[in-house]
């Protein structure tokens, strides 16, 4: 070995100590991303199947689990949910121990809210006319899919995507916007279109937080976490919408 090659080495460690932290700190976004969505779909079930009903209520016109029914009745009070938890888990995101509790509370909080959104696809599913027979499934592999490519995307081509910011923020709004807008008006055509809208914007968002993660100098494992399963579960929502739509 070479002085040049032998000083690049101290006591087994890799020529490049920052690449090595780097990667580091990437296992530990994802490992607390990967749990966070573990966490989350406990939440789901746990509000899918705690109390649901048996045959005797359902033949009385009882079919809705009671955790499910409280949030499908009131949107106001799940909408609110949401944004509290978010808001709530970003403000902590930096506190050691605070924040992993709030980041894997949320995440089991938002499944809860998420499982009206599961149930009804079912219903719809059995009653026909949907564009997948099975939307529940299909939307998380199409996700996981979704999710996986544009990461691997990124990792390949190590371009700097932070020129996306201003634009995916605007995006954002606007689909805000019409969600809150088609509250009232309840229009099937419009929610379709901000469900395929919103693929492309938090898809958007999926190559931003990546590229940043990979070229920042951030050491913040929890926030990172934290943007990735929001984005993730975006996703997840808008095409579970999409392929749960009544089509016939």
């Amino acid at each position: 070995m070479s002085s040049r090659q032998a000083g690049s080495y101290v006591a087994g460690a890799p020529a490049n100590p920052k690449a090595a932290l780097r990667i580091n700190f990437l296992k530990k976004v994802y490992g607390l991303f990967t749990a966070s969505l573990v966490v989350s779909s406990l939440g789901a079930m746990c509000a899918l199947y705690i109390g649901a009903p048996d045959a005797d209520e359902v033949a009385q016109g009882r079919a809705m689990p009671p955790v499910v029914e409280l949030f499908a009745d009131h949107p106001i009070l799940s909408m609110g949910v949401v944004f509290g938890v978010m808001f709530g888990a970003r403000a902590v995101r930096r506190i050691p121990g605070v924040n992993v509790l709030a980041l894997f509370g949320m995440a089991a909080l938002l499944g809860v809210t998420t499982a009206p959104a599961l149930y009804m696809a079912q219903v719809a599913a059995g009653l026909g006319g949907t564009l997948s027979s099975a939307p529940v499934r299909d939307t998380f592999i199409l996700t996981v899919l979704t999710f996986g490519s544009l990461t691997l995307g990124v990792f390949l081509s190590k371009e700097d995507l932070s020129f996306l910011a201003s634009g995916l923020v605007m995006g954002a709004m606007v689909v805000l916007g019409a969600m809150l807008l088609n509250v009232l008006l309840g229009s099937t055509l419009l929610g379709l279109a901000i469900s395929s809208v919103s693929v492309l914007v938090f898809g958007g968002y999926v190559l931003y937080n990546t590229s940043r993660l990979l070229r920042s100098d951030d050491e913040d494992p929890v926030g990172g976490a934290l943007d990735l399963y929001l984005n993730f579960i975006a996703l997840f929502s808008s095409i579970l919408q999409i392929l749960s739509g009544r089509h016939v």
